[in-house]
C-alpha cells in the first residue's frame, strides 16, 4: 500500500498500520521526505496522520528530523492543524532546539503565544512551556518574566497547565534562575 492510500483509509490500529513507515522513514531518506511533504503540505487527514508517523521517527531518531528544522520552523505560521502544531512543538521541547538568535526568538515567540492562549489544547501550550523554560536556560534574564506567566498559567489553567507549571517553576529554582 502507498503512504498517500494508508493516510487516507487507515483510521483504527495505527500501531500496525502505520508500523511499515515508521521503519521505512528511519532508514529511507526518500521516504522521511515524503511523510514530511504529507504532514505539512496534505489534505488535514494527511497532514494529521504523517504527524503522527512522524512523532514516533522522532522519538526513535530525533537526529533525522534536524534536517527539516527550518521547514518545521516555518510551518508553525502555517499549520492547518492541531497534530502539525503539536508535533513540531513537542519535537522542539524534547529534542534539539533551532540554532541561531532569530530562528530561537520566532521559536520562544511562538511558545509563549501558544502557551497564553486560553483556547488552546493542552498539548502544545504544555510543549510551549517546556520550550520557554530550555530557552530561560540559556537566556536567564528572561526567568522572571517566565515565572510571572507560569503563575497566571497556574491560577487559571486546567490540571495539566498547573501541573507543568509548578514543575517548571520548580525547575527553575533549582537551576538558580528565580
Amino acid at each position: 500500500m502507498v503512504l498517500k492510500e494508508l493516510l487516507n483509509t487507515c483510521t483504527v490500529a495505527k500501531d500496525e498500520a502505520y508500523a511499515y513507515w515508521i521503519q521505512e522513514a528511519l532508514v529511507e531518506a526518500d521516504v522521511l521526505e515524503e511523510t514530511v511533504k504529507f504532514a505539512f503540505e496534505g489534505t488535514d487527514k494527511e497532514r494529521t496522520r504523517a504527524c503522527w508517523i512522524l512523532h514516533h521517527v522522532g522519538d526513535r531518531k530525533p537526529e533525522l528530523l534536524l534536517g527539516f528544522m527550518g521547514r518545521m520552523m516555518d510551518q508553525l505560521d502555517h499549520a492547518k492543524t492541531d497534530a502539525e502544531v503539536r508535533f513540531i512543538l513537542r519535537y522542539f521541547s524534547k529534542y534539539e532546539l533551532p540554532q541561531g538568535e532569530e530562528a530561537q526568538g520566532r521559536l520562544l515567540d511562538y511558545s509563549w503565544k501558544c502557551m497564553m492562549d486560553m483556547q488552546a489544547a493542552v498539548a502544545p501550550r504544555v510543549y510551549g512551556m517546556t520550550i520557554a523554560y530550555r530557552m530561560v536556560r540559556a537566556y536567564p534574564e528572561l526567568a522572571p518574566e517566565l515565572a510571572q506567566t507560569l503563575e497566571t498559567i497556574i491560577e487559571y489553567g486546567s490540571a495539566g497547565m498547573k501541573n507543568r507549571g509548578d514543575k517548571i517553576l520548580k525547575w527553575l529554582r533549582k537551576d538558580g534562575l528565580l
